[in-house]
C-alpha cells in the first residue's frame, strides 16, 4: 500500500481520510504467471496497480499475437478503453511472472470521485498520463526507427526486459525477431 501512496503523492497528496476511503476500495490479489487478468470479450471493470510483477497486453489477429504493451511494477494495467466505455475488451492482460496487484472496481472509483474532489483530480491526472503514454507510443511508431523504439523500451526497464522472450519484444516493437536480433547485435 505504501508503494501506491508514494506513487499518488507524486501527483497530488491525499488526506488521511481520502487515503483510508481509497484503501478500503482496493483488493489485493496475487496473480500466477500465465494467468489472465482480463480475457478478450470481457468488459474491463477495474484498474490494477502492479505492486510486483510483469504483465503483457496483447490481442490476437489472424491467429497471431500482437503485443501492444508491457506493464511493470509501479504501473497501472487495464484495458482503459473498455474500462471507460463498458464495451468488451479486444485485448488480453496476462501475468508474465508471479505478480501482486491492487485492484479497484469502476463503481468504487466513481463513488470516490463523487465523494472527494482530490480523488477526481487524481483520476484526471492519471488519465492524462495514460493519454500521453499512448500518444508517445503512436509518435514512436510514426517517427522512430525500430532500434530507437527498442532503446526506449530498454531504458524504461532493462532488468525486466531480460525476462521477456525476444519474439514478444519484437511483436511489441512491430518487427520480426530476426530484426531484433540484428538490433541487439549492434549494441
Amino acid at each position: 500500500m505504501d508503494q501506491i501512496r508514494t506513487y499518488f503523492n507524486r501527483f497530488i497528496e491525499l488526506t488521511d481520510e481520502e487515503w483510508r476511503a481509497f484503501g478500503s476500495c482496493l483488493q489485493y490479489t496475487k496473480v500466477a504467471r500465465g494467468s489472465l487478468l482480463l480475457n478478450a470479450g470481457e468488459k474491463c471493470d477495474s484498474l490494477a496497480f502492479i505492486q510486483q510483477g510483469l504483465f503483457r497486453f496483447y490481442t490476437l489477429r489472424d491467429g497471431e499475437e500482437k503485443i501492444t504493451g508491457f506493464f511493470f511494477s509501479g504501473d497501472f494495467v487495464s484495458n482503459y478503453r473498455s474500462f471507460l466505455t463498458g464495451q468488451p475488451s479486444d485485448h488480453y492482460i496476462e501475468a508474465m511472472q508471479d505478480s501482486a496487484v491492487h485492484i479497484i472496481r469502476h463503481r468504487d472509483l466513481q463513488s470516490l470521485y463523487d465523494r472527494y474532489k482530490n480523488m477526481e483530480r487524481l483520476g484526471r491526472f492519471i488519465s492524462e498520463q495514460l493519454y500521453l503514454t499512448v500518444a508517445s507510443r503512436l509518435d514512436s511508431f510514426m517517427f522512430d526507427t525500430p532500434a530507437e523504439r527498442y532503446l526506449a523500451l530498454q531504458k524504461r526497464n532493462s532488468k525486466l526486459l531480460e525476462e521477456i522472450p525476444q519474439y514478444m519484444i519484437a511483436s511489441y516493437l512491430g518487427i520480426k525477431p530476426e530484426t531484433l536480433s540484428r538490433i541487439r547485435a549492434r549494441q
